[in-house]
């Protein structure tokens, strides 16, 4: 029979393990978060690295200088190198890519066409779309 030592003891030995167990876990999962913001940090630091080396061509030099040296050619711009080729009308062309409405409506042909009869209106309409409107019928509905 539980006494009230026993019921004391048992919830004291309970207080205490998961305390242990809330201390441990919580322990382990700072480690966790310390290493991942460590590897975070260093994928950054190489990433910013490897950025400055492309952006000014300096394969050894882990810190991009503020000016290009003389000895080194800028690249050409892209609109630079189609009026070399001779291309006038590459500014013409336009992108909707951030325009989704003004892209749709440009598709060569739609996907679906309205229908031309009756018939074909039927045809369109799925298995659970009743065939004609609903009408309700006069008069007293309890009766």
């Amino acid at each position: 029979m539980n006494t009230i030592k026993s019921v004391y003891y048992g919830w004291g030995t309970l207080i205490v393990a998961g305390g242990g167990a809330y201390y441990f876990a919580k322990k382990s999962i700072n480690a966790d978060r310390a290493a991942k913001a460590e590897a975070d940090h260093q994928k950054r630091i190489a990433q910013y690295e490897l950025e400055a080396t492309l952006l000014h061509n300096k394969p050894n030099s882990s810190k991009p200088s503020p000016l290009p040296t003389k000895s080194s050619k800028p690249k050409p711009s892209v609109s630079a190198e189609l009026k070399k080729r001779g291309d006038q009308d590459w500014h013409a062309q336009t992108d909707d890519a951030s325009h989704p409405s003004q892209e749709a409506s440009m598709d060569p042909a739609p996907t679906r066409h309205a229908p031309e009869d009756e018939q074909q209106k039927m045809k369109e309409k799925s298995k659970y779309e009743a065939s004609d409107v609903y009408r309700q019928k006069r008069g007293d509905r309890f009766s």
